[in-house]
């Protein structure tokens, strides 16, 4: 190659968590200025439609993307010492994703023309969907596969800071929707745009190179079914929900939705970064170094997603009063029930990343298959029932049976997991702080809401924390020993 190439430094795991812990941070800060001044300026009715719009084309880009978010990881991850066939997969993969992604919204266009609900509303599915090519094409992938993630938290946050600055200035009024929903497109995939100018400064594009594109389909099948899967199950309450119930319903749940997966995102940003390390491991150091790992990331998403469900069971008022304002109180209970899928979703994705750093992809896509049907039957039978609250439980279920099935495929895995960890104490400690936090929420229920958090969250920390140091629990006290 003629073209003297950037050598990407290569940080460590804590700088990597660090910097997808920012990342996460602005992702949960961000919100909190947008949704209680878009939930306010719009009402339930236009936030409902815009969500589920976004839901919409979200399963589009699932399958234009086509597994590549851990796919393109992996094969990337393992050739990032070899820059010359590492810019060969890339522009393999490129082609392959630009081929889908022209398919795929072709389907989109015939879709949305098709279904009165979406031809009700041409012009916002036409803004949405410009995010089915910046999500395909964006490569996001390769930057994950080098550990790029200071750059990539640094591009988030501009691209959302610029965001919120477009937000208020043209989204005044109720019938703003559609500014709203372009501002959205721009801050969660307009940086993409970035992505794709920046790769020759990674890798080399020429017409010169061998390509063989049909060696990817064998091993990408499985991603493909799998992320597609994965996707809508995940998201299948929302979009079940726009086919069942009114606007109305749709625009409490979208505040529950979005309060849950703020909520998610705090333990994504522990294990979106570990499938390019854990990948690495498996390859290279041993399964032994795999297994720590893994056990130390168990423990810390055990303490943190118990944590969060704490604070959406016992706190759910108070967040929806902050986020939503008094108009989306009724959604409180669906909140409530749908609390575990923090947890829940963390340790799958946890799994998930075992599973692919380790060749089981398609052990990892059966399971995957197995939660879309689960998931299809729960949604049809409960939300037609129970309407938001069906939504929710259907898919906690859901995701509780799918953490099953992996858990028991992976057994033995988990067994070697299991003697560096100390799930026992660490359950122990949460119980006696969730009692602690409830009983002094019991006592200021009628509190300003900001002064309500605060206080909850200092009462639970310290009554978990100190429950910890009591009982010694091995990786808090490790953690603290760091400290010092």
């Amino acid at each position: 190659m003629n073209k003297q190439l950037k050598h990407p430094k290569i940080r460590s795991v804590k700088f990597n968590v660090v910097m997808n812990t920012i990342l996460t941070t602005s992702t949960f800060l961000f919100p909190l200025i947008t949704v209680p001044y878009v939930s306010r300026v719009l009402g339930p009715d236009n936030n409902g439609i815009v969500s589920w719009a976004f839901t919409f084309v979200g399963y589009f880009s699932l399958v234009a993307l086509l597994g590549f978010n851990m796919y393109g990881t992996r094969e990337c991850a393992k050739l990032r010492d070899d820059r010359a066939r590492l810019s060969v997969v890339v522009q393999e993969l490129l082609v392959i994703l630009i081929c889908s992604t022209t398919v795929v919204y072709i389907v989109f266009l015939v879709f949305v023309f098709v279904l009165p609900r979406t031809h009700a509303e041409l012009p916002l599915m036409f803004i949405v969907g410009t995010s089915i090519w910046l999500s395909a094409c964006g490569a996001e992938w390769f930057y994950r596969s080098i550990e790029q993630y200071e750059y990539i938290t640094v591009r988030n946050i501009l691209f959302k800071i610029t965001s919120i600055v477009l937000l208020f200035i043209f989204v005044r009024q109720t019938n703003d929707y559609l500014a709203y929903a372009a501002v959205t497109v721009l801050g969660t995939t307009g940086s993409n745009i970035l992505n794709i100018l920046r790769l020759r400064s990674f890798v080399t594009f020429s017409r010169r190179y061998s390509m063989n594109i049909r060696r990817h389909f064998k091993p990408m099948f499985a991603f493909s079914v799998s992320s597609i899967t994965s996707g809508m199950y995940g998201q299948i309450d929302m979009l079940l929900l726009g086919f069942f119930s009114s606007n109305y319903a749709l625009g409490l749940y979208q505040l529950v939705f979005k309060i849950r997966n703020i909520c998610t995102g705090v333990g994504g940003s522990v294990t979106s970064v570990m499938l390019p390390r854990l990948s690495y491991y498996e390859a290279q150091k041993g399964h032994e170094h795999t297994t720590r790992l893994m056990a130390k990331n168990f423990n810390f998403l055990l303490m943190l997603g118990l944590a969060i469900i704490a604070a959406l069971i016992i706190c759910a008022d108070p967040l929806i009063m902050i986020l939503g304002g008094s108009n989306y109180l009724s959604g409180n209970d669906a909140l409530r029930i749908g609390a575990p899928l923090v947890l829940l979703g963390s340790i799958g994705s946890m799994q998930s990343q075992y599973m692919v750093a380790s060749n089981q992809e398609k052990t990892y896509t059966y399971t995957n298959v197995a939660g879309l049907v689960i998931a299809s039957i729960l949604e049809c039978l409960f939300i037609p029932l129970w309407g938001i609250k069906g939504a929710a439980l259907g898919l906690v279920l859901t995701e509780l049976s799918v953490y099953c099935i992996r858990t028991y495929i992976l057994r033995d895995f988990m067994k070697q997991v299991r003697q560096y960890t100390d799930y026992g104490k660490i359950v122990f400690a949460w119980a006696v702080a969730f009692l602690c936090a409830g009983g002094a929420y019991y006592l200021i229920g009628r509190w300003n809401p900001f002064v309500q958090l605060i206080l909850i969250a200092l009462v639970f920390c310290v009554s978990d924390g100190g429950m910890l140091m009591l009982t010694k629990e091995s990786f808090f006290t490790s953690m603290l020993k760091r400290k010092r």
